[in-house]
């Protein structure tokens, strides 16, 4: 049967018709940035103009210019503490964590019970690896305003990253009473309870968690991980896996821990199939190679299972060289 090229020609006009139309009927809605450029056009010495203009951009997560007129804002009123508040806000956004920390500083020049700006330049000082300065901040956030969950949240980030758990369990109690109703409290308080190796608590975390937010995948990923190191409720384990990867398809972790739970299951086979399709997909991610080699041990094939811990090892991260001491 041959096309009807009249009638597909007919088709395509009337596409193009209600194309230009629709096109038209958009271009007399209001765009916002348009609508705050008409505001810096009508008077570009307002302050308050340039940081509407600024807003619009920074909702449409244009950083660049965002930045721009933030900074413009600032310099035609110095004094102005949400123009240099703004300014560091987004340059966590432009990864720019030095120059973030500046403006942080202004704005707590301009006031200094600011529980916001501290919040702020503690999350920047995180962003450069600077912790210690990153907790202090936090605290006296916290200090000037005990309900900002948020820092209460960053304090737990950045007690972990040095290591101290203790005082990111303490961090992480207090978000959960802060916000219990959050599930980012309850995730980061059972992140915690599991490292601390208190993991029945950290599986009621996670479930409440999930219960308070059920596409949060990282949660899911969690329980199912702990679920398959205890070997318990290996099918749920299984689905909630699989329920992360599809939230998140990350780095193939929730894929590889889905086909573990089928290896402990007793289904080898399907469980090989699937982790080796996993690490194929995600080849430089070497605890999928680590479980694989794992997996292939269980069933009895050493020599693949050592092939597949080779690779592993060939891809894991390589910890940085000591540099000498100096004499």
């Amino acid at each position: 049967m041959g096309i009807d090229y009249k009638k597909f020609i007919a088709l395509i006009g009337l596409a193009i018709v209600l194309a230009i139309g629709l096109g038209g009927c958009r271009g007399q809605q209001s765009d916002p940035i348009d609508a705050a450029w008409r505001g810096v056009r009508g008077d570009p010495t307002s302050a308050r103009a340039h940081i509407a203009l600024a807003k619009a951009y920074d909702n449409a997560k244009q950083y660049n210019d965002a930045y721009i007129h933030y900074k413009r804002a600032a310099e035609l009123n110095p004094r102005s503490y949400e123009a240099a508040c703004q300014l560091a806000r987004v340059c966590l956004h432009l990864q720019d964590p030095h120059r973030g920390q500046q403006w942080a500083e202004q704005a707590l020049e301009i006031n200094p019970k600011s529980a916001q700006a501290y919040e702020l330049r503690g999350r920047l000082a995180m962003t450069a690896g600077s912790m210690p300065k990153a907790i202090a901040d936090f605290r006296k956030a916290l200090e000037l305003d005990p309900d900002l969950t948020v820092a209460c949240l960053n304090l737990v980030t950045a007690y972990k990253a040095t290591g101290d758990l203790q005082g990111a369990l303490k961090a992480a109690a207090n978000a959960v009473k802060l916000a219990p109703q959050e599930a980012s409290s309850h995730f980061a308080y059972g992140d915690i309870l599991q490292l601390t190796d208190r993991l029945a608590e950290a599986e009621e975390q996670y479930r409440t968690a999930i219960k308070a937010q059920d596409d949060l995948a990282p949660a899911k990923l969690r329980l199912a991980m702990l679920l398959t190191q205890q070997k318990r409720h290996l099918q749920e384990a299984r689905e909630l896996a699989k329920e992360a990867q599809e939230l998140e398809p990350g780095d193939g972790t929730a894929e590889a821990v889905a086909a573990w739970a089928l290896v402990l299951m007793g289904e080898e086979g399907q469980g090989l199939t699937e982790l080796y399709h996993a690490a194929q997909a995600h080849p430089f991610n070497h605890t999928i190679w680590l479980r694989f080699a794992q997996a292939l041990k269980q069933a009895g094939h050493e020599e693949q299972a050592k092939r597949a811990a080779a690779i592993a090892a060939q891809v894991a991260p390589r910890r940085p060289a000591r540099l000498p001491s100096p004499r």
